[in-house]
């Protein structure tokens, strides 16, 4: 017999990418790394070395003992700062992260019943309503989501 609540679902945990680490500061001892986590990452999935096991087999990216870290939850609404303990090619493990919990996105972004634009973890986009699909690129802000979801729609020449 299972100890799962058969309402509970088993989670699958997507490794973080090495395009999502950033370098902010490169000392002679340590760095200090910006990591933007995969959507669906939990406070808790933190201390599973395993949500490093991509970033590791990278030059760049790869975690070091005594690196620090800033983690942001995809959809920004939590942060996590630690110091890496411990890295192998496998995985790392952090120190104690210290959550501190974000207010809401409180912005209203544009949508016309057809489009939306939405903030999807690195910038906004323009999604169709119908099915949920990516029409744009990712923006760096607002204005230019609302500039490309104008741009999907013909204009009169002349």
């Amino acid at each position: 017999m299972s100890n799962i609540e058969p309402h509970e679902e088993m989670r699958k945990l997507t490794p973080v990418s090495p395009a999502d680490v950033r370098v902010n500061y490169a000392g002679f001892v340590f760095r200090e790394l910006f990591i933007r986590l995969p959507r669906g990452v939990i406070a808790d999935d933190l201390k599973e070395p395993s949500l490093w096991s991509r970033t590791q087999n990278s030059n760049n990216s790869a975690l070091k003992k005594f690196d620090r870290v800033l983690l942001v939850s995809f959809d920004e609404s939590w942060i996590a700062e630690a110091v890496v303990d411990g890295a192998t090619d496998a995985g790392a493990s952090l120190a104690k992260p210290r959550i501190t919990h974000l207010k809401e996105r409180t912005e209203q972004l544009f949508g016309d019943g057809t489009y939306q634009v939405e903030f999807n973890g690195r910038g906004y986009h323009v999604v169709r309503l119908r099915d949920g699909v990516s029409m744009s690129d990712t923006l760096a802000n607002a204005a230019l989501a609302e500039r490309a979801l104008a741009s999907l729609y013909p204009r009169r020449a002349g």
